[in-house]
């Protein structure tokens, strides 16, 4: 018994359940003609709804001559109204126009309610009326004075698209198609995977497959064979069928904007093709998380943050302007979602598109090894429970918290962090950066620490480090100081850093004067470097590090310390900071001492304060695109592996 007879086993049960063929052949079958055919009249009866009744013109005073032109048309009707902007609020009109002056001389100012269909349209209906109005105006002024009115058209203009029809519907489908496609994808694979990992272990049927002396690697194999074919299955029973209803005419909506919904078979191939990689991504993600549930619903919540990071990439085709550039190939869910975009309108190129299918294979790969390993441990596949640090006796403080508390103790301090100190940094600026470092970030760890009756010094592992090791964890931030800053350049070729961004930290840093520069290192480079590693370097780092390996408490830590930094205009501070927390992690963990993790984490902050406050010492060691210089990277490679070597010695 092998590999293949796991696979035919899961795929015979998961096809007896009636759940799974309604999911995968009824829904896609009848649900999408149904809801394609029954969203077109519903938005072709909308529409009607809003063409039939003629829309209300609320005039102000001094504007008669509006209400006589409007007069005539049968699409609009001209009411006279007091309070121009009462009466678009209340309803009684759709939209209000009223004379105002301004520089350049009379304006008419058209009122309406945003969020109003009707009063949308009436804006519409009003502005190209009172385009019409004003061209009567001059017109009438012209001929008053003798002067032939063609002199203000001396040229006709009229738009054509050069775009085929196929082309147009490509366009179209490739905005919401990949979406549902990769969605489509994940929800295939997430029951069966749920089903054949938890459930198993829920209903007790995982052991007996345990028993013949098959390799772990020959179970998951055949588990999430299945489970990718489940999940290809009903991605392409949706895509066939949407593709049959565009084609069969029931969906008439395409003939409205000349489009021709239809994909070449190479498109289709091509989606074919690049769906088998994504599936056995999800699928073997999605085996590898729920083997680690004791229950079907505890895989189910497991899981849910995995689909909603899913739901970012996939949206991206609807996004304007994002093009599938080499790095956003590589990024997963993103690239595949992007490819089908460009294969479906046209212009997708072979060196992304190989980029993007080799990378889908490879974070498939990497999903499938973790996937195995899971089902590897006994503790996973027999549910051992963990066994969390037992309480002192007698009442005394515990040495650290354990994981649920201090994850949710990282909520609590997120919470604050960004509901209330990103409102105090943007109003009070500096001050505000001080008070939510010092209060919210520091005074909530001290304050969990006394409520949770737990030691500080232990918590926090306040112990001074050996001298190995603060040698070695001082070439390791150098090291990591210029991978941060290398890492940080070439964001710049595929995310443009905000202007607003660079111009806040232009005049925080701009040639400050002795105590202004003072002020920065304490505000930039001490602060931080007290309470920010308070917070994850010591609470978190010491509530995890119980039942986590020890990479895995490492990325961990650094992933949250990279999001602790990302804000509307400076997310791409989160790969370097991310970097830069990995780094003090992996010093803590190694030399047990959030002493030297603080002192690395003002040396680097400093070493930024200190540069970027002088352009001369700037200019002197970077380019002008900023990138650092050559020399460095050689250095680097150096500190980084006298740090790896020195850290790992016993102090």
């Amino acid at each position: 018994m092998g590999w293949w007879s796991v696979y035919r086993k899961e795929l015979k049960e998961t096809l007896r359940d009636r759940r799974t063929l309604i999911i995968m052949i009824v829904v896609p079958v009848l649900l999408y003609p149904v809801l394609l055919v029954a969203s077109e009249q519903l938005a072709l009866f909308g529409q009607r709804q809003l063409e039939e009744t003629a829309v209300r013109i609320g005039v102000g005073p001094g504007l008669e001559d509006v209400s006589e032109f409007v007069s005539p048309y049968d699409d609009a009707v001209a009411v006279p109204v007091g309070d121009p902007v009462q009466g678009v609020r209340d309803g009684t009109v759709d939209v209000s126009v009223l004379e105002r002056s301004s520089e350049a001389g009379p304006e008419i100012l058209v009122l309406y309610d945003a969020a109003s269909d009707r009063s949308q349209r009436g804006r519409a209906v009003a502005g190209a009326l009172l385009d019409q109005w004003s061209d009567t105006v001059v017109a009438q002024t012209l001929e008053a004075q003798g002067v032939e009115v063609s002199v203000l058209t001396p040229f006709a203009r009229a738009d054509s698209s050069v775009a085929r029809p196929a082309e147009v519907g490509g366009y179209a489908l490739g905005r919401f198609l990949p979406m549902l496609l990769v969605m489509i994808t994940l929800l295939g694979c997430s029951y069966p995977a749920i089903d054949m990992a938890a459930g198993e272990k829920e209903r007790g049927t995982l052991e007996p497959l345990l028993m013949p002396p098959i390799p772990p690697g020959q179970i998951v194999t055949g588990k999430f064979l299945a489970v990718a074919t489940i999940g290809v299955s009903a991605a392409l029973l949706n895509l066939g069928s949407m593709l049959l209803t565009f084609q069969t005419g029931l969906f008439q909506f395409g003939g409205a904007i000349a489009a021709d919904f239809q994909l070449p078979w190479n498109v289709v191939g091509l989606i074919v093709l690049t769906l088998v990689p994504l599936a056995v991504l999800f699928s073997s993600l999605f085996l590898g998380i729920a083997v680690r549930a004791t229950s079907f619903r505890e895989a189910q919540n497991a899981l849910t943050p995995v689909y909603m990071l899913v739901m970012l990439p996939a949206l991206l085709p609807l996004f304007p302007g994002i093009d599938l550039t080499p790095f956003l190939s590589m990024v997963p869910v993103a690239g595949v979602a992007l490819l089908f975009r460009e294969a479906m309108g046209g212009g997708a190129g072979i060196g992304v598109g190989v980029l993007a299918l080799g990378s889908t294979m490879a974070w498939a790969g990497l999903a499938l090894t973790f996937a195995a390993a899971s089902f590897g441990k006994e503790q996973i596949l027999f549910g051992v429970p963990h066994q969390e640090a037992p309480a002192q006796a007698g009442g005394t403080r515990r040495l650290a918290p354990n994981r649920g508390e201090a994850l949710a103790f990282l909520v609590t301090v997120a919470i604050l962090f960004f509901y209330i100190g990103f409102r105090l940094q943007a109003k009070y600026g500096e001050w505000g950066l001080f008070w939510t470092e010092w209060g919210l970030l520091l005074g909530t760890t001290l304050a969990f620490l006394v409520l949770r009756r737990i030691q500080p010094t232990s918590a926090l592992s306040l112990r001074l480090p050996s001298v190995t090791h603060a040698i070695s964890g001082v070439s390791l931030m150098m090291g990591t100081f210029v991978v941060a800053w290398t890492l940080a350049w070439l964001q710049s070729f595929v995310f443009e850093i905000p202007e607003e961004f660079l111009r806040g930290m232009d005049q925080m840093l701009s040639r400050p004067d002795g105590p202004r520069l003072l002020w920065l290192v304490f505000l930039i480079a001490v602060t931080p470097a007290v309470c920010e590693e308070a917070v994850f370097r010591g609470v978190v780092l010491s509530g995890t590090s119980r039942g986590w390996s020890t990479a895995k408490i490492i990325l961990f830590n650094a992933v949250v310390f990279g999001v602790f930094h990302v804000s509307y205009e400076s997310a791409v501070r989160f790969l370097p900071t991310a970097l830069l927390g990995f780094s003090l992690a992996y010093v803590v963990v190694r030399s047990g001492s959030l002493l030297l993790s603080g002192f690395l984490h003002f040396l680097n902050n400093g070493t930024i304060v200190s540069i970027a406050s002088r352009p001369e010492w700037l200019g002197s060691v970077a380019s002008a695109e900023g990138a650092p210089p050559l020399w460095l990277f050689p250095f680097a490679a150096l500190c980084l592996t006298m740090g790896v070597r020195g850290l790992r010695r016993s102090p």
